[in-house]
């Protein structure tokens, strides 16, 4: 909670002077009880601290200011001991300003009444509600102070005292709705009891939902009737507005994401997507925000080079406000990533059978369904395009260059399940990329294919064509073409191999070196040092640059494919041939 008006981000300060004056300049000397209502999170306390601030300005150059008290019911251990509790925190107070005469008379009356109520505690006797109080006194003072106590007189006391002095009271009680129903019941009937003492202001912080409830479960009586009776006079706290909760998330997130790393990328277009659809249904409150932004700053750090930045908030945001989504995401993989096996058995199931099927799927587990599938939509094409949610618009390629949740490798390292999942991490790929030299590269890409995960380093550097730096193409192409033929050749059904993939891979690298002798050169160097084994490899690629020209099969030419001129085409061939 903020302590005053400066720290103010809400545009709740008006409201809280407001709030304050009406306070300050009540008049009347019947007790008051005032309620505040709020949702839990929409920052009750910070106004109630803005709202003493404002009496406390107000009263400052008054010789009869508010004596202002906050009143913790958290400390008592049961109900007997609660109004026990109240009159010494007022009367603890008081002594704080001893040099009043005014206020060391009224603590004197309060410790008169609660010494009295503690006595009574120990007599065995049924009766009054202010009988069963708590039992703080000694058991041998108790028995001697029960002999002459007089609770009414004691009362009536207290109540002259606090009318003649005409010193007012505020009793701030914050944060209801966290008590216990119990405890909540404790509370009301405490202001029930005490709330008609002349000069004693009540404000009494709540979500009116929750302590309704809590009344309804032990009462068995209409929660919000009785709050009727007991709150004279309720204050609901204003709506917050969307933009000014947007405003708030966007600059906290920015703050954050800028400790964290210097760098981020984040696609403008496509976070806009995921802020509206996935993000912004979610906040309500400024504590929803400080919750999110501060379990993304723990994941974040863990995972900022192996994900997207726009789906680690938003899996975040579902993960901290709407967690069933979040499981459901979690158990749903095959369903939402549309793998080999479950695309399979999309070819024979209705469309609109499937998306009645998974609406009411999340209707069951208590989500709302078109916040819901929006959601999934947006994070996931492929399960988009299963339903017909709207166009299928980012390609894998685009999946696995940004690192998305929809990309099947790096999926649960999103619901941080195993970060071994990855086979090559962002960070040795993007070495290859920017900084390895030839030795280090060919290494590099002969570990990863001993290791099995060739394949998955030429989909990942597909991806990544476009980052790669142009006086760096000749260097990935080489050392690829160099190991070409450790390559796997088998294939699955309607899949590439790795062998092939890598090399239309090089095929797309050489195309983006703008000189046409440093292509050829480039293919010359590796063709003048192969040993045996990479004679086939070769020979593969150059057919590739034949077929280009038409001299392979058939006659028709694909200028876009012609790495390098006819001339030096034929060099390369009389090089290969001896």
């Amino acid at each position: 909670p903020i302590e005053n008006s400066e720290q103010d981000l809400l545009g709740r300060i008006t409201f809280s002077k407001k709030l304050g004056e009406a306070i300050n300049s009540y008049d009347g000397k019947d007790g008051l009880v005032l309620g505040l209502f709020g949702k839990w999170g929409t920052g009750k306390t910070s106004i109630l601290n803005m709202v003493v601030n404002e009496i406390n300005q107000l009263s400052k150059n008054e010789d009869n200011r508010p004596i202002i008290v906050n009143f913790s019911p958290w400390n008592y251990t049961d109900k007997d001991n609660l109004i026990s509790l109240f009159f010494r925190v007022l009367k603890n107070k008081l002594d704080f300003d001893k040099d009043e005469e005014k206020r060391k008379k009224i603590g004197k009356a309060l410790t008169d009444y609660s010494d009295a109520l503690d006595a009574l505690s120990l007599v065995p006797m049924v009766g009054s509600g202010l009988a069963a109080i708590l039992k703080t006194i000694a058991k041998a003072q108790g028995a001697e102070l029960s002999k002459d106590v007089d609770i009414d007189t004691t009362k009536e006391h207290l109540e002259k005292v606090l009318d003649d002095t005409n010193q007012k009271i505020i009793v701030i009680i914050d944060d209801i709705d966290r008590l216990t129903n119990t405890q909540i019941k404790d509370i009301f009937q405490l202001v029930k009891q005490v709330g008609n003492f002349p000069n004693i202001i009540y404000v009494l912080s709540m979500d009116r939902d929750v302590v309704c409830r809590a009344l309804e479960s032990v009462h068995n009586i209409n929660g919000a009737e009785y709050l009727e009776k007991i709150v004279q006079i309720p204050f609901e706290i204003p709506a917050l507005l969307n933009s000014k909760l947007r405003e708030i998330f966007l600059t906290n997130l920015m703050n954050t994401v800028e400790t964290i790393s210097e760098n981020p990328k984040i696609e403008q277009s496509y976070w806009s997507e995921v802020f509206i659809n996935c993000i912004e249904p979610h906040i309500n409150t400024l504590r929803d925000i400080n919750r999110v932004i501060n379990t993304f700053q723990f994941r974040y750090k863990i995972l900022q080079e192996e994900t997207a930045f726009e789906d680690m908030v938003a899996l975040t945001t579902i993960e901290v406000l709407e967690p069933k989504l979040y499981q459901w995401i979690g158990r749903n993989k095959d369903l939402l990533l549309g793998t080999y096996s479950y695309n399979f058995s999309a070819l024979f199931r209705d469309k609109d059978d499937y998306r009645k099927s998974i609406y009411e799927e999340l209707k069951k587990i208590g989500i709302n369904t078109e916040i819901g599938i929006k959601f999934l939509a947006t994070l996931f094409p492929v399960f988009a395009k299963d339903i017909d949610e709207r166009d299928y618009r980012y390609t894998e390629s685009n999946i696995r260059e940004t690192m998305r949740v929809a990309q099947e490798e790096r999926f649960n390292s999103y619901f941080l399940f195993d970060l071994e999942e990855i086979p090559i991490s962002r960070y040795i790929i993007n070495k290859c990329i920017n900084t390895l030299n030839l030795d280090e590269l060919i290494k590099v890409v002969s570990e990863i294919n001993d290791a099995g995960n060739i394949e998955y380093f030429i989909d990942e550097l597909r991806s990544l064509v476009a980052s790669i730096p142009e006086e760096r193409l000749d260097l990935l192409s080489t050392a690829i073409l160099n190991e070409l033929h450790k390559f796997s050749q088998n294939s699955q059904f309607f899949m590439l191999s790795a062998y092939t993939k890598a090399e239309f891979l090089v095929y797309t690298i050489m195309s983006k070196i703008n000189d046409e002798n440093e292509r050829y050169n480039l293919i010359k160097s590796v063709l003048e040092n192969i040993n045996e084994e990479q004679v086939g490899t070769l020979a593969s690629f150059i057919n590739r640059i034949e077929l280009s020209y038409g001299r392979l099969a058939g006659k028709e030419e694909h200028i876009e494919k012609q790495l390098i001129t006819l001339e030096h085409l034929i060099d390369i061939e009389q090089i290969y041939v001896s």
